[in-house]
């Protein structure tokens, strides 16, 4: 399901971009024999966990109730919204219109900020899962404080709960128990390579396709 029809579950990391880390730490580890894959999966695993763990000891360290990524960008949101112009319309809905000043000659924008509902038009605070510039300078309007909307999975608590995970080390195979069944290879899968690309094993998904074919799809679905 598309990040745009999930009605507002899926935000940043939470989409497919865990696997995709999970990829860059194993990268080079692809078609080696069992034993190092093994080795290598456990030793990196160990030492990404490791290394946001003393992140997350940094963090609690420095009282930081959010994590780095929400931090920052949390920051950042704040110093651009104190250039915004905010008119409110409804105390109950918690509503106003944002306008944004262009500090490049352009014009100015207006934005729709309903801080019942978290949503603002630019569409960024359901994107990020954190509010956007407008919805934090019409927090400030109405007397709220905005970082009460960043979502709790985004604090420093929750950050360092995710690395809770631990690993043991692996014993010298001289302290390994015995087994009792032999290993035997297959002969057929030791023959040469014959000329040509390998072919691959990854199981391919619907962003393998062209993107005609994909545009043909998605016309054929809207007609």
């Amino acid at each position: 399901m598309d990040i745009s029809h999930d009605g507002g579950w899926r935000t940043g990391i939470l989409t497919t971009n865990m696997s995709e880390a999970v990829n860059g730490v194993l990268k080079g580890a692809r078609r080696l024999p069992i034993v190092p894959l093994v080795e290598i999966t456990l030793n990196r695993s160990a030492q990404y966990f490791l290394q946001r763990t003393a992140r997350a000891n940094r963090m609690v360290m420095d009282n930081q109730q959010w994590a780095d990524y929400a931090f920052r960008l949390f920051e950042a949101r704040q110093a651009e919204a104190i250039h915004h112009i905010v008119q409110k319309f409804d105390y109950n809905q918690q509503s106003a219109s944002v306008i944004t000043l262009s500090t490049t000659g352009q014009g100015s924008r207006t934005y729709v900020v309903k801080l019942r509902q978290q949503m603002c038009s630019c569409g960024k605070w359901a994107t990020h899962g954190i509010p956007c510039s407008h919805a934090i300078q019409a927090s400030r309007h109405f007397g709220m404080n905005a970082s009460n909307f960043i979502p709790e999975y985004f604090s420093t608590r929750a950050y360092k709960k995710t690395y809770l995970g631990r690993f043991e080390p692996v014993y010298g195979e001289e302290y390994w128990d015995p087994v009792h069944f032999e290993l035997v290879h297959n002969p057929t899968k030791r023959t040469r390579r014959g000329p040509g690309r390998d072919v691959t094993t990854r199981i391919r998904n619907e962003m393998d396709q062209p993107q005609r074919r994909a545009r043909q799809q998605y016309q054929a679905h809207q007609t």
